[in-house]
């Protein structure tokens, strides 16, 4: 049996309060130990991964189980989910590679281009996979949706949305004010109200720092070690199809400069969103309304 499966089998006899105290003290031991990997993630026995947070936060656990049930999809193996009244933890299986965000400067054009076609493969699977099998746009948990792209939307009015139309009067604010009537809102308002929208399960997150290639760079590259690894399913849901696009490029801010870089390739990954990626560009460089 697998370390991570025989530590999943032990910890469902254990008690929510015991496993608590336990994450706590496995958590101090390991930043103790130098393996503390960021300042919520740390390294334990048998590979596997720790993740804290200071708030209930059971959406990524529950993107994990999700996941799992898909064929082609890569992602870490949930093991365990617990809540505590200062702490929550996640527990998950470890992905032995390298994060592409701290490689990124040794990537040759090829490497991108298989980072690419990759990311393109695993998407479509997943999309493919989970095409309209959910009826609203929600959160993993089927909860509200909660996203740093859309912070008004939890703070202001948190609700599950049940119409395309709806959801992306929320992503591009403001079509209506005087001053966009006759740019932003003819631009972008025929995408707003698009019919054939398909909900999907989306990542939500795809950026190099979410990115693993399993058994380091040169074996990746080999094809030796498997197919890369989306890790962090934090701000994963149930979401229109063009959402993983835009939630990848939404950290760009010079799409000038970064044609040849991420941006670049997100447009090759997502060749089916490019009128969305150019409608949110426009909006984001003309609304003046900020997202970060």
């Amino acid at each position: 049996m697998p370390a991570g499966r025989l530590v999943k089998t032990i910890l469902s006899l254990l008690p929510g309060g015991f496993k608590a105290r336990l994450f706590k003290l496995a958590t101090r031991i390991s930043a103790f130990c130098g393996c503390q990997i960021q300042y919520n993630v740390y390294r334990l026995p048998f590979n596997i991964i720790m993740k804290t947070s200071s708030y209930p936060n059971p959406n990524e656990a529950q993107a994990l189980r999700i996941v799992e049930s898909f064929r082609g999809v890569e992602a870490p193996r949930l093991i365990d989910y617990v809540e505590a009244s200062d702490m929550t933890y996640v527990l998950m299986t470890r992905i032995n590679g390298v994060c592409a965000a701290d490689i990124w400067e040794s990537l040759t054009p090829s490497d991108k281009d298989k980072i690419v076609a990759e990311l393109r493969m695993r998407l479509n699977d997943l999309q493919e996979q989970t095409k309209n099998r959910h009826p609203a746009m929600s959160s993993a948990m089927e909860t509200p949706i909660r996203d740093p792209r859309i912070p008004w939307l939890w703070e202001d009015d948190p609700r599950i949305i049940y119409s395309s139309r709806e959801f992306f009067e929320q992503v591009w604010l403001g079509l209506d004010f005087p001053r966009h009537a006759d740019t932003l809102r003819p631009a972008i308002l025929p995408l707003v109200e698009r019919q054939d929208v398909d909900i999907v399960f989306c990542h939500g997150d795809i950026l190099p720092k979410n990115i693993m290639l399993p058994g380091g760079l040169e074996m990746w590259r080999s094809g030796s070690a498997g197919p890369l690894v989306l890790i962090d399913w934090e701000y994963a849901g149930w979401m229109p199809s063009s959402w993983e696009a835009l939630k990848a490029t939404w950290l760009t801010f010079e799409i000038e400069e970064d044609e040849d870089g991420w941006y670049g390739m997100m447009k090759e990954v997502f060749p089916q969103d490019a009128a969305v990626l150019e409608a949110d560009w426009l909006w984001r460089s003309t609304s003046g309304i900020p997202i970060v």
